[in-house]
């Protein structure tokens, strides 16, 4: 059963979220702030992270910034979620080498497939994605 991380500051979110993925069979661990996302994401080796963009003690990006310099946690691919448009924050993620990029409210059956395709290893320029 893959193991899903989700980092997300909005508890009724991460907890609704964490729901609809069990429901999915997915395993999921969940972290209310950047700090506890390192941590966990250390601790737990999840098989995908979901992530939050703006969190207190430090952003997203932060996190991402420093599981890619972790070599525990340097190759497990990260969706970024964010109520933000944009588009620096999209380019950022890009750079940061995002598995996908979904702006909130997200129909879970983006996130869904774009889960998927993260945890099968399909490379995000081969696939098509609407505003990449």
């Amino acid at each position: 059963m893959p193991k899903i991380l989700v980092v997300e500051d909005d508890k009724k979110l991460a907890h609704a979220l964490s729901l609809r993925l069990r429901a999915k069979r997915y395993e999921v661990k969940v972290a209310y702030d950047a700090v506890g996302g390192v941590m966990v994401a250390r601790k737990e080796k999840p098989d995908l992270v979901l992530l939050d963009i703006s969190m207190p003690a430090g952003g997203g990006f932060t996190v991402a910034e420093r599981m890619q310099n972790l070599a525990s946690t340097a190759g497990i691919p990260i969706i970024f979620l964010t109520a933000s448009n944009d588009p620096a924050c999209r380019r950022r993620a890009m750079n940061l080498g995002a598995a996908a990029f979904l702006e909130k409210p997200y129909e879970m059956a983006e996130l869904l497939a774009a889960i998927q395709r993260a945890l099968t290893g399909s490379p995000l320029r081969n696939r098509p994605h609407p505003g990449w």
